[in-house]
């Protein structure tokens, strides 16, 4: 259990079209946090719910100060000049798919 972990299920997400469609699920569960848990766990990810809670708040806050800054990172700018963003918009919780609200 740790921080890596977390990051590493959060980076899969991005990646994994079938496991981003099952977050998506997960995140409409009344308990989303325990919701998404499960999911990671499912998956081989061995984490707690405080873990991926802990994580979600730093990436909102990084997120939220990138906002603030108005720059991109070389990493963004790139992805933006490609035409696709998958940058670290857990603002919401994962990128991709910002427009999903974390409850908790």
């Amino acid at each position: 259990m740790s921080a890596i972990t977390v990051q590493e299920f959060l980076e899969k997400v991005k990646t994994d079209e079938s496991l981003a469609q099952e977050l998506i699920k997960a995140l409409e569960a009344e308990d989303d946090r325990e919701a998404v848990t499960e999911l990671a766990i499912s998956k081989g990810y061995d984490i707690t719910s405080e873990e991926l809670w802990v994580e979600v708040q730093k990436s909102q806050e990084h997120f939220k100060q990138g906002q603030d800054g108005g720059d991109l990172s070389d990493k963004e700018l790139e992805s933006v000049a490609g035409g696709t963003y998958a940058g670290s918009g857990y603002g919401s919780f994962t990128a991709g798919y910002s427009n999903y609200n974390v409850k908790w």
